[in-house]
């Protein structure tokens, strides 16, 4: 049986121990847990049976017992990974999987690939998006040649109203200097995407864009710092927090009306509670007078060694999270939108592509697979790291999302990396 310990225990890093105990059990266990705090581990270290010796409040303490499991999950917000896993190798351990993004600071990233190599440590980044079938299928289409050799790609990632309000506008990543720029923290995976897919170093980045919507001027009459505050402007406001995390019916509801832990801090939680956390809390902010600072949208352009180009677009105003791909090579083409994939062979009848893809899961689908490879690797069933998301394969990506915000920061220009 093999061990595994998880540092941060929010949404994804509690989503991967539960897929861990759900499908692999018989082969890994939960064996420590540590987060800052102490609400997060009352509630979770008794689903796995963590005693109160293997639950920490801080990653000073959890060092101190030295290298404790075969393999850890560093699942906290981003400006922390740098810290925790440069010391999570000092200590000791040889296999990491690392929550993207790595670090919006290049020599920190750099850092840790140098620091995981000359250490022989396995880092793995959670660009979870690689793992799915339907991605992999893109994968598997391009590398048979069958649509020749990638000219360029058109991808875009409709963030959703929803989803950019509630991460990048209330949420934790609506501040680029505690956090990361947007293009980074919700697009790395995209870029990763684009890397994998051509298959060559990226030679050239420019970008535009900037926060046009979510600020003080375009906040309607009447408006309120908190949406149960007073506000006379929610009742015609698509971002009104009672209706997003409360009343909006099964029907209409997106997916961060059950977001409750997200909203308290605790698994479980009164309505009182849910009420309380919008009317004092983040979520419960006017997404116009907040203190948001990130991008919500912006376009990418980018030129790769063995010619081909490729842009991406990423924008907050969509009713629906999903991402557009059209992927355009010498012989054919591939056309994507959200789980549904086209290849049209110039010359020949178009055909719908069976991707594999659960419909409406977004990315779960990818986090499954993710575990089940970490889980292979971690039980010595596989030593083959083809396509495996290492820190290796992460730093292309993250060097050209920060080369886009130097560009966009600098009216478009072109930067060479």
């Amino acid at each position: 049986m093999k061990t595994v310990s998880v540092i941060g225990l929010g949404n994804r890093g509690t989503e991967y121990m539960r897929f861990i105990k759900a499908f692999h059990s018989k082969k890994v266990s939960i064996h420590s847990l540590c987060d800052i705090r102490q609400q997060a581990l009352d509630d979770i270290a008794p689903k796995y049976s963590v005693p109160n010796e293997r639950q920490y409040l801080s990653t000073k303490d959890f060092f101190a017992k030295g290298v404790v499991s075969d393999a850890l999950i560093i699942s906290t917000q981003d400006a922390s990974h740098y810290e925790i896993t440069k010391e999570a190798i000092l200590t000791g351990y040889k296999m990491i999987l690392l929550e993207k993004p790595v670090s919006g600071i290049k020599e920190e990233y750099i850092e840790l690939r140098d620091l995981a190599k000359e250490h022989n440590v396995l880092l793995i980044i959670c660009h979870v998006l690689r793992y799915s079938n339907y991605y992999g299928k893109i994968k598997e289409v391009i590398s048979s040649g069958q649509i020749g050799d990638i000219v360029s790609i058109n991808h875009t990632e409709n963030v959703g109203y929803f989803h950019f309000a509630h991460s990048f506008v209330r949420g934790n990543w609506r501040d680029e200097f505690t956090s990361t720029p947007s293009i980074l923290a919700k697009c790395c995976h995209d870029l990763d995407l684009i890397s994998w897919f051509i298959d060559s170093p990226c030679t050239t980045v420019s970008s535009v864009g900037d926060l046009r919507y979510f600020k003080k001027e375009n906040a309607p009459k009447g408006a309120a710092e908190s949406c149960m505050g007073g506000c006379v402007a929610r009742h015609d406001c698509p971002y009104d927090a009672e209706k997003l995390y409360i009343t909006d019916p099964f029907y209409k509801a997106t997916f961060i009306k059950y977001m409750k832990r997200t909203l308290t801090g605790k698994l479980k939680n009164s309505k009182e509670d849910i009420i309380n956390a919008l009317r004092y809390g983040e979520y419960g902010k006017c997404v116009f007078l907040n203190d948001n600072n990130v991008c919500d949208h912006q376009l990418v352009t980018m030129t790769f060694e063995n010619g081909a180009v490729a842009v991406l677009n990423m924008n907050a105003f969509s009713e629906k999270m999903f991402r557009e791909c059209h992927i355009v090579g010498t012989k054919g083409e591939l056309i994507g939108y959200g789980e549904k994939l086209h290849m049209n062979i110039f010359g020949k009848k178009s055909v719908s592509l069976h991707t594999g893809a659960v419909q409406g899961t977004g990315h779960v689908e990818g986090d499954l697979r993710l575990i089940a490879g970490f889980v292979k690797l971690l039980c010595g069933e596989n030593d083959d790291l083809t396509d495996i998301t290492t820190i290796e394969a992460t730093v292309e990506s993250h060097n050209m999302a920060l080369a886009a915000e130097e560009s966009r920061k600098n009216g478009g220009k072109l930067i060479v990396l």
